[in-house]
């Protein structure tokens, strides 16, 4: 059975509510007094019964200075077998703090926002100020934030998304997705599935176990554990670990570093000033390249196919195969050493020193530069360097 209560109070320059079981619902209007609903839903064989436990449950308001604090006197029952639910309106300036549990709270069009809601879900929206939540279990949205965010969140899925403020998360075990962040973000998860597309920066995000997805962003930190990377279009410093999962990276501008164990990785589109890879045990694949490149690999094969050779390239691997495709037409100084390999020339023009006498060592346009910029190593492997078509 459903029974409602409706006040009419002062306003208050910060309003705390402190409720459990059952929804608080707070929206900022252009009003001068805070208007509040009571319901109250009582589980009863007989609606007398029902009836003469709703009257008992009461509405306890105090004030402290420039607070307001409303609460219920729910602790007072042996026996609690209702719920109480708060809507409130309130005035726009107003700062709204929130204690809850087991049920929705959703806040509107106010100044501030600090929120705990455990075991509920959490709806934040047009809030002027900053914004604190904390949850867990049910999931959260935060949308339209003027201020900085900080969120906890466990066991629930987390939505933030135009928010103009820096914003900080600490969350673990469900999907994190972050959209239209218009200044820093600092992540802190584990075992969260994470996607954040338009990421003004500078972003660091840490993970585990779980896809990280990131694109159209600023300069970005990323660093998983057994963590796959996907990163597309940034424009910035990019830095990124991660562990036993695979890196693919597109359409980047900036300096770049990656440091993997066992991750295969590859990039496509890299515009950088200077791009540093080291990984091991997975091959590494970089497409259309151009800036400085240094990349080092043990256990796997190595495939470069760079836009020009304007930039020096630096590529080392051990026990695996390296393949070079060179842009038709360029020239620059080249030079390929293989321990326990072999090196094979398929450029249309012969090189200007091929020699093996335990280390093959091959070496090219010798004039074009006093020190090569190219230089190609494969320790038990074999060097390919053929025209790119």
């Amino acid at each position: 059975y459903t029974f409602s209560e409706q006040f009419s109070l002062e306003a208050a320059e910060i309003l705390e509510i402190t409720n459990s079981h059952g929804q608080i619902q707070v929206e900022g209007s252009p009003v001068e007094q805070i208007s509040l609903i009571l319901e109250k839903k009582v589980w009863s064989r007989h609606e007398e019964k029902a009836r003469e436990k709703a009257e008992q449950i009461k509405v306890l308001a105090s004030r402290e200075n420039n607070r307001l604090i409303l609460t219920t006197n729910r602790q007072s029952f042996k026996k609690k077998n209702f719920t109480t639910d708060f809507r409130l309106s309130v005035p726009e300036s107003t700062v709204v703090k929130v204690r809850n549990s087991f049920g929705l709270v959703r806040v509107i069009k106010v100044k501030e926002v600090d929120l705990e809601n455990r075991q509920g879900r959490v709806e934040v929206l047009e809030v002027v100020g900053p914004v604190r939540v904390v949850n867990s279990h049910q999931n959260l949205t935060l949308t339209d934030i003027g201020g900085p965010c900080q969120v906890e969140t466990r066991h629930a899925s987390a939505l933030l998304s135009r928010i103009r403020g820096p914003v900080r998360i600490d969350c673990a075990h469900q999907n994190l997705e972050l959209f239209d962040l218009r200044n820093s973000l600092t992540v802190a998860s584990r075992h969260t599935r994470i996607k954040a597309v338009r990421i003004a920066g500078p972003s660091e995000i840490q993970g585990t176990y779980e896809l990280i997805t990131v694109k159209e962003a600023g300069s970005l930190t990323v660093k998983g554990h057994h963590s796959p990377l996907e990163i597309d279009s940034v424009n910035g410093d990019l830095k990124l670990e991660t562990t036993y999962e695979p890196v693919r990276m597109e359409n980047l501008s900036g300096n770049v570093l990656v440091v993997a164990r066992h991750s295969s990785i590859i990039a496509n589109q890299i515009k950088a000033g200077e791009l540093k890879i080291q990984t091991s045990y997975q091959p590494v694949k970089i497409i259309g390249f151009s800036g400085q490149l240094e990349v080092q690999l043990k256990h796997g094969n190595i495939t470069l196919i760079p836009e020009n050779l304007n930039h020096p390239i630096i590529a080392q691997v051990e026990y695996g195969d390296l393949r070079f495709f060179w842009p038709s037409g360029q020239k620059a100084g080249v030079e390929a050493m293989s321990k326990g390999g072999r090196i094979f020339w398929h450029l249309p023009f012969p090189p200007d020193e091929s020699r093996t006498d335990g280390l093959s060592i091959l070496r090219a346009f010798s004039s074009e530069n006093e020190i090569p910029s190219i230089k190609l190593r494969a320790d038990y492997g074999n060097i390919t360097i053929q025209e790119k078509e």
